[in-house]
């Protein structure tokens, strides 16, 4: 019993450290964290903990590792090495917490591995900023607190008499020797605590994993930086970091402009008066005043909704002639809306076209720019533009959106409410990749219909029905795929004929799209072209009258967004 407690003594005390280190981050930076808006300390304390816990976890293992042995080995080297794998963690835990608090004031986002990138190419320069006092000063603050950490574990987890069954009873003298079963149990016990420290690590049991995002709450960025623990994110930035100067290097630079100036930005492109004519979006003039008012927040305004379809293309949709029936919806949107008929994915996963479609950024082969949270934070996003101009930003998923940080991505990019899986109620069925499309457009009829006040909104809706293992509610295909594509598509008909019912069709613009090339069928290869041909759709009663854009495009550039 007493291994038992020693652990989740040292479990509950990391944490804490953990939570002090925030606190002492948001006092030291109150000033900045409240000049970017609201900063609720409590809900951050709350979010943080995710990360303090998984923090908690890894330091656990090794601890966990002495107990279970010295269930069988009672030796006073286990304690040596107990007090000093806990004073090299009192240290870096001591380290990451000041150097957090410090270095913040200078970069403006939390502890990554951009100190080692420092001192790893000139140590010398980057102490040179620093002054001898500050520095002494530095060094007494973290001897101070490594020993306040040190002390307090040591003082309440008392690993001597964990490990060597001393206690005041006894005195200096060991507990008699337990009997084999005894020890048994123990072990089990020990190593059932040990398999549940994977849960806090991973960040719980879903398919999303712990990420620095995990922890991104607020339209606040600075707020969400503090509630980032610092061990975890200079260990995530270290473990994930890509030298991305050094990749696709085939040949020189002055070349590899030559090549690129031919290929981009030619002035027949530009300046094509044609292509701008077939460009044109025919949009109802009750559609622009309504947004007009919208924006001097005289009425409700309009509704810009954005579908992300998961993996479809224009390979399913019936006027290709590969299959008939699946995309009914989509079909008939295509014939009553805009159409862009040359519209390609950038890339072949949710991460990466996530950021094309709503950055207008370039998806990368082998990264993820989602996967940086210090870099995201710079990024355009089409949410935050049209918040500028007064658009409340909603972005409504049935899934984890703490996987592939794509929550610290969408805050930054100006999403003000984020709905994911754990917003939706706890006794709807969910698979792997959290609620089916059904009850995703459900939610997003009623987050629609609940905005009551006055303005333009934006909607971005995603789906994921129609990702692999394709697990949905109907059985109209024999092929897996082609039946979630079907769900899929009757689950958006259903959700626009909701529109159409709460009379929000006339004041509402429409665009569909998909997040990334075609997974139908399952035997293409990247070099067939049709697998990246993807449908972009505009529709809504913004509409006024069907057209077709043979123009060739792609979510490749701020500019798109024009």
């Amino acid at each position: 019993m007493k291994k038992a407690l020693a652990l989740i003594k040292t479990f509950i005390l990391v944490t804490l450290i953990g939570t002090l280190g925030h606190m002492a981050f948001y006092f030291v930076n109150e000033t900045i964290i409240k000049d970017e808006g609201d900063s609720p300390f409590f809900q951050m304390l709350w979010n943080a903990l995710r990360l303090d816990v998984a923090v908690a976890g890894y330091v656990c293992f090794v601890p966990a590792l002495i107990l279970i042995v010295s269930v069988w080995w009672n030796r006073k080297a286990l304690v040596y090495i107990w007090r000093t794998y806990f004073g090299i963690i009192s240290l870096a835990l001591a380290m990451a917490t000041l150097a957090n608090i410090v270095l913040y004031g200078y970069w403006g986002f939390p502890l990554d591995s951009t100190p080692l990138f420092y001192l790893r190419t000139s140590p010398g320069d980057a102490m040179a900023s620093v002054e001898t006092l500050d520095l002494f000063l530095g060094f007494v603050v973290l001897v101070v607190i490594t020993l306040f950490i040190y002390y307090i574990i040591e003082k309440l987890v008392h690993p001597r008499r964990a490990m060597q069954g001393k206690s005041r009873r006894h005195g200096s003298q060991p507990v008699p020797r337990s009997p084999l079963k005894v020890k048994i149990g123990r072990t089990a016990a020990l190593i059932l605590l040990t398999a549940l420290l994977v849960i806090p690590v991973r960040g719980g049991l879903s398919v999303a994993t712990n990420n620095v995002g995990s922890v991104f709450f607020s339209n606040n960025f600075r707020l969400n930086h503090c509630a980032v623990n610092p061990v975890f994110s200079f260990l995530y930035s270290v473990t994930h970091d890509e030298d991305f100067a050094s990749k696709y290097r085939f040949m020189d630079d002055k070349e590899a402009t030559e090549r690129f100036q031919k290929m981009v930005y030619t002035k027949q492109r530009d300046l094509n008066p044609a292509d701008t004519t077939a460009m044109s979006v025919p949009l109802s003039p009750d559609f622009l005043k309504s947004l007009e008012a919208g924006k001097a927040g005289e009425e409700q305004g309009v509704n810009v909704v954005m579908v992300i379809m998961e993996s479809f293309s224009s390979y399913i949709m019936s006027e290709k002639g590969n299959v008939k029936g699946v995309t009914n919806t989509i079909d008939a949107l295509s014939n009553q809306g805009v159409y862009f008929t040359n519209f390609y994915a950038n890339s072949f996963r949710t991460d990466r076209g996530l950021v094309a479609i709503l950055s207008g950024y370039p998806a990368q082969p082998t990264s993820s720019l989602m996967k940086y949270p210090h870099k995201t934070n710079n990024l355009y996003g089409i949410a935050r533009s049209l918040n500028n101009v007064g658009f409340a930003t909603h972005y409504i998923y049935g899934g984890d959106a703490n996987f592939t940080n794509m929550r610290a991505y969408l805050h930054a990019t100006g999403f003000e409410t984020i709905i994911s899986e754990e917003d939706y109620d706890s006794r709807i069925p969910k698979s792997k990749w959290g609620v089916d499309d059904s009850y995703l457009f459900q939610r997003a009829i009623k987050e629609m219909t609940a905005q009551k006040q006055s303005g333009n909104r934006l909607f971005v809706v995603q789906t994921s029905s129609s990702h692999e293992p394709y697990e949905v509610p109907v059985d109209k295909y024999k092929d897996k795929a082609l039946n979630a594509f079907y769900f899929a598509d009757k689950c958006l008909g259903d959700y626009i004929a909701d529109i159409k019912r709460k009379k929000l069709w006339d004041s509402t613009l429409l665009l569909i799209v998909p997040d990334h090339l075609g997974c139908y069928p399952a035997k293409m290869n990247n070099f067939q072209l049709y697998r990246y041909q993807i449908p972009l759709i505009l529709s809504g009663g913004a509409i006024t009258k069907p057209k077709r854009i043979p123009v060739i495009r792609s979510f490749c550039k701020r500019k798109d967004w024009r």
